[in-house]
C-alpha cells in the first residue's frame, strides 16, 4: 500500500512587519504556483527509510529522516519515503516546507490517522515567521497571513530558526487570476539558508518602524487590491515600490547586483516583478494573453546571465494525494 502526495511551489512576496511597528510581527503575502515543489510517496515498510533523496542537501535529508522517525514513533508504524521530485532548494520556492508537509500528509493518508490541518502544520515545525507555505500547501491561491503577536517575539528570526508551536493567522485567501501567468528567472547569486539566513535576520532587523509601515501599506493597499481587482498595472507599481523599501530591499541587496539589475530592468519595462523570500528567484507576473512577454522575459534572463525556469500558472488548490492499494 502506498500514498503519493504532490504539492506546488510558493512565492513569498514580502514579510509585513519586520520593525515591531504594529501589534503583530512578521506576516506577509504570497501565492502558490503549479510548479512542483514536492512529489513524495510513502509506503508501508518494516523500518523507516528515505529513498531517492540524494539531490537534497544533508540538513534536509536529516530533517526528513527525523520526521519519519517521529511519525513512526507516534503512529507505531514505520514507513518508507520516496522523493520522486522536488523544486530547487534555497532559492525562494518553499521546498523544505512542501517536502515536510507532503511526508506528514502522506503518512496520515497511508495509515488513515486522525489529525487535521493545524496539527500537521505544527508537526512540520515550519511557519515560525511566515505562514504562506504552510497555509498554501493545503489550499493554494493568494494568501495573507497576519503573523504572530509582537509581544511573543523577542527576536525576528526566519522560520527555520524558530520552530512553530502554533500557526500564523490566515486572514485572507484569494484565487490567483487565471488570466495571469508567472515567469521565473534565477540569477546567479549567493544562496542564503540555515545559519547564514539567521545571521542576516539578526544583523538587519528590526528595521525602522516607518519602513515597516510603508511595506504594510504597499502590501495591504497595493498588492492585495491588485490581485483582487486583477489590476496588473497596480501590481507592477506596488512590487516595484516594495522592492525599494524596508526588509525586502535588504533581502534583494544581499543577493547582489545580478538580482538588483535584473529587477531594475524588469521594473523599467513595466513588468510586475519581485524577488521571492530571501531569493534569488525573481518572479514576473504578466497577462496570459500577452504572447510576446515570455519571449522577452527569456531574452532579459539571457542578457542578465540568469537561468530561465519557464512560465507557470497560479495554483488555486491544495496538495493532491493519491492512494495505491496494490503497491
Amino acid at each position: 500500500m502506498a500514498v503519493r502526495v504532490s504539492a506546488g511551489s510558493r512565492i513569498h512576496i514580502a514579510l509585513a512587519d519586520m520593525g515591531f511597528a504594529s501589534p503583530r510581527a512578521f506576516g506577509g503575502i504570497g501565492f502558490m504556483l503549479d510548479k512542483i515543489a514536492a512529489d513524495v510517496e510513502l509506503r508501508c515498510a518494516p523500518v523507516v527509510s528515505l529513498e531517492r533523496a540524494s539531490n537534497l542537501d544533508e540538513p534536509c535529508q536529516s530533517e526528513l529522516t527525523a520526521l519519519l522517525e517521529t511519525l513512526a514513533e507516534a503512529g507505531k508504524r514505520p514507513a518508507q519515503a520516496i522523493i520522486h521530485s522536488h523544486a530547487i532548494q534555497h532559492i525562494g520556492l518553499g521546498t523544505k516546507t512542501a517536502l515536510k508537509l507532503a511526508v506528514i500528509s502522506a503518512y496520515h493518508h497511508l495509515f488513515e490517522l486522525p489529525g487535521g490541518r493545524a496539527e500537521q502544520q505544527i508537526l512540520s515545525g515550519r511557519g515560525g515567521a511566515s505562514g504562506i507555505g504552510i497555509h498554501g500547501f493545503f489550499q493554494g491561491g493568494v494568501l495573507w497571513d497576519a503573523g504572530r503577536p509582537a509581544e511573543e517575539i523577542d527576536h525576528l528570526l526566519p522560520s527555520g530558526a524558530r520552530p512553530a508551536t502554533s500557526t500564523p493567522v490566515l486572514m485572507l485567501r484569494l484565487r490567483f487570476p487565471t488570466s495571469w501567468k508567472v515567469g521565473l528567472c534565477l540569477p546567479k547569486a549567493e544562496l542564503s539558508h540555515g545559519p547564514e539566513e539567521q545571521r542576516f535576520f539578526e544583523e538587519n532587523s528590526p528595521i525602522a518602524p516607518g519602513d515597516a509601515l510603508e511595506t504594510m501599506a504597499l502590501l495591504y493597499h497595493g498588492i492585495l487590491p491588485a490581485f483582487r481587482l486583477e489590476n496588473l498595472k497596480l501590481l507592477a507599481s506596488s512590487l516595484a515600490s516594495i522592492s525599494c523599501k524596508g526588509f525586502k530591499r535588504l533581502e534583494i541587496e544581499r543577493c547582489g547586483e545580478n538580482v538588483v539589475e535584473l529587477l531594475g530592468d524588469l521594473h523599467a519595462k513595466g513588468y510586475a516583478a519581485g524577488m521571492s523570500s530571501m531569493g534569488p528567484l525573481v518572479y514576473v507576473i504578466f497577462a496570459a494573453s500577452d504572447t510576446r512577454a515570455a519571449a522577452e522575459l527569456r531574452s532579459l534572463c539571457a542578457a542578465h546571465n540568469a537561468h530561465w525556469l519557464g512560465c507557470h500558472s497560479g495554483l488555486n488548490r491544495g496538495a493532491r494525494a493519491s492512494r495505491d492499494e496494490f503497491a
